[in-house]
């Protein structure tokens, strides 16, 4: 817990230092600038996002309720569900990726966009095997 109560501060110091680069010292150049306050903004945000999180969840979590979530968790049943709606998931994004790419390679989309989505193809099928040649060993 104080390990993520670290990063979310280093976090939030390295968002500000960029804010502050972004309106300080990289002025003239654009890309610069717009880097700066991209990743600044961004680090900020998830910071203290993570440790208002910390906060609420350190206030409402007691021994009884971790107990439980650590039973539900890895209850066989819970366990199941979960893999099957990966599955699903996978299921029904893989077809919608290779129509999207099929799309954007007949509408003339440049070719940076087409061959990202081709790549995100490739890596979920690489995913799928590889998943499931690790399970049929492991299981």
């Amino acid at each position: 817990m104080k390990k993520e109560i670290l990063i979310s501060v280093l976090g939030l110091a390295a968002g500000i230092i960029l804010i502050l680069l972004a309106m300080f010292v990289f002025t003239g150049s654009t890309t610069l600038n717009g880097v700066c306050y991209g990743f600044g903004a961004a680090l900020l945000a998830l910071s203290v996002g993570n440790l208002v999180g910390t906060s609420v969840k350190k206030a409402v979590e007691t021994p009884e309720t971790l107990k439980i979530q650590e039973i539900e968790e890895h209850d066989e049943r819970n366990i199941r569900i979960r893999e099957r709606a990966g599955w699903n998931t996978v299921r029904i994004f893989t077809p919608v990726l290779c129509f999207l790419t099929l799309a954007s390679a007949l509408i003339g989309v440049e070719l940076y966009v087409t061959l990202a989505a081709c790549g995100l193809v490739l890596l979920v099928a690489g995913l799928s095997i590889g998943s499931q040649i690790y399970y049929d060993k492991r299981l």
